[in-house]
């Protein structure tokens, strides 16, 4: 298979490496079959030695940047010089598969905009209770009317992101995955789960340092949620009605009430709540 530098790649794969490049033939030899046309991103804080590989390193666009702090802020920098129709968003503390990685590949060509991995049990030594930030990934999809996507998100990998919806939503963007997500929704993306076949591995390897804490995840979903609220509307997307909301602007005696029933107090038995009035007095009369 020709990995020939084209202007266009089919693939294009983004990975993000902390310190080292301990996993990275390990994806190299996974993601190759991806596409006929490839090209694979990796950016790291440091530099990255791949001389190693031998011819592999040709087609490997590597970008330094001391300024990363976080894997979101290397999928953001590696997305901006992504040349492909698909990108593939992984990173070193996944185990690789490529046939789970197919998956993503196949929805976005198959006219997706954003494939996210729906139902992802972590299956980690040390945590086996759910954690808050996946109660957070749930909330936000039932509130983006995407409840079927349970727990996907763009604040995990892996994912995949059409270039149309990486144009929409902006490189900078994916620095903040709840902010990007919710944009996609609202932006009418087609956004689709991906549901692996088996326990997607995760490494615990105490080295890693661009992890985000749990505060930090939760505090973007809690902006991503504010987001929506404020593109939603206070009424959250319904109709005000026939309230005359301008009427709580005008000084004077005007209830609350004059807000629905703007008429004269005439109209009403001369005093709010007159019709109530009557309507009591009537009933004690018939008793």
């Amino acid at each position: 298979m020709d990995k020939a530098v084209v202007d266009r790649p089919e693939v294009s794969v983004v990975y993000v490496a902390s310190d080292d490049t301990r996993t990275l033939r390990r994806m190299l030899t996974n993601v190759k079959e991806l596409a006929t046309s490839l090209e694979v991103i990796v950016v790291s804080p440091n530099c990255v030695d791949t001389s190693y590989l031998g011819e592999e390193s040709s087609w490997i666009n590597k970008i330094v940047s001391p300024s990363i702090y976080s894997y979101d802020e290397g999928r953001a920098l590696g997305a901006r010089h992504a040349r492909g129709e698909t990108v593939l968003f992984l990173d070193e503390r996944v185990n690789f598969s490529l046939p789970l990685w197919q998956q993503y590949v196949d929805s976005v060509k198959n006219g997706a905009d954003v494939a996210v991995t729906v139902n992802q049990t972590l299956t980690s030594a040390k945590k086996k209770k759910p954690l808050p930030t996946r109660y957070a990934y749930r909330l936000l999809n039932h509130l983006l009317g995407h409840t079927e996507l349970g727990t996907g998100t763009l604040s995990r990998i892996p994912f995949a992101c059409s270039r149309k919806a990486l144009k929409a939503l902006g490189y900078e963007c994916l620095r903040t995955p709840p902010i990007a997500y919710v944009k996609a929704a609202w932006q009418k993306l087609v956004v689709v789960g991906v549901h692996p076949n088996s326990a997607i591995k995760w490494t615990d390897d105490t080295r890693i340092s661009m992890v985000k804490s749990t505060r930090q995840l939760l505090r973007e979903h809690a902006h991503a949620i504010q987001l929506l609220v404020n593109l939603i509307g206070p009424r959250g997307g319904m109709p005000d009605g026939d309230r005359y909301r301008d009427l709580l602007h005008i000084p004077g005696e005007l209830h609350l009430r004059s807000v629905f029933y703007p008429q004269r107090r005439e109209d009403k038995g001369g005093v709010w709540g007159g019709k109530r009035k009557k309507k009591q007095t009537g009933s004690h009369k018939k008793r």
